[in-house]
């Protein structure tokens, strides 16, 4: 049962499919990212309280991390990770990379741009909040809060904009990189796009941006839709 929730889950990560229109000045930029910050941190307060009400929600468990690692590998299953593969070599290229996928509706690439169950066991969870006090969550817990709202959020980005015309701008990100072992983690990331109706808007498309041995990948695809 724990490997076809996990399998539902990366498929539906292969589908995954807060606004404010641009200002066009510097300070108008500044509120945009000050609010998509904001908007992670109430989504983030929010799926807690619904984790807390999950068969499974732990806040000290009585295994240990190797074998809750251990056990969350077998449900997955796949080949072990030893480094980030398939996304692309910096920020700007991924953030285009995305756009261009979700205007083709082309979940290839949004399969290979996103962290793979794998890549989060073996090179991004023993470092993360997930692993210690006071967010401590199982592997298993911890992936499945990360996927449930990033497969939600990109179905809500290709039903709005998938097979129409969507060109990219520019895009910003929090200042502030968070460093998690050899994960860099880019939080509060804003798009500004030439969105179908011709008008340009400023957005928060996906979540956060990691990068790990050059390789930039998205760790969510949840966003304001």
């Amino acid at each position: 049962m724990m490997r076809q929730l996990f399998n539902f889950a990366v498929v539906a990560a292969c589908f995954l499919s807060g606004a404010c229109d641009s200002t066009g000045t510097e300070s108008g930029a500044m509120r945009a990212v000050a609010d998509s910050i904001r908007t992670d941190s109430i989504a983030r307060t929010r799926q807690d309280s619904i984790n807390r009400t999950l068969p499974g929600y732990v806040v000290d468990s009585i295994l240990s991390t190797d074998e809750e690692l251990r056990r969350f590998r077998a449900a997955v299953g796949g080949d072990s990770a030893a480094e980030f593969t398939g996304g692309s070599p910096n920020r700007e290229a991924l953030v285009q990379r995305f756009v261009s996928a979700v205007a083709a509706t082309d979940t290839n690439e949004l399969r290979a741009m996103a962290i793979h169950a794998r890549e989060f066991a073996d090179l991004y969870y023993v470092d993360s909040p997930y692993s210690r006090a006071p967010y401590r969550q199982s592997p298993a817990l911890a992936w499945r809060m990360i996927q449930n709202p990033s497969a939600g959020g990109l179905t809500q980005m290709i039903r709005r904009f998938g097979g129409r015309k969507l060109e990219y701008l520019s895009h910003k990100c929090d200042p502030k990189v968070e460093h998690e072992g050899r994960v860099a983690r880019y939080a509060g990331c804003l798009v500004t796009a030439r969105e179908p109706d011709g008008n340009t808007a400023t957005r928060r498309y996906f979540g956060s941006i990691v990068e790990r041995g050059g390789q930039f990948k998205f760790l969510s695809y949840s966003n304001q839709y």
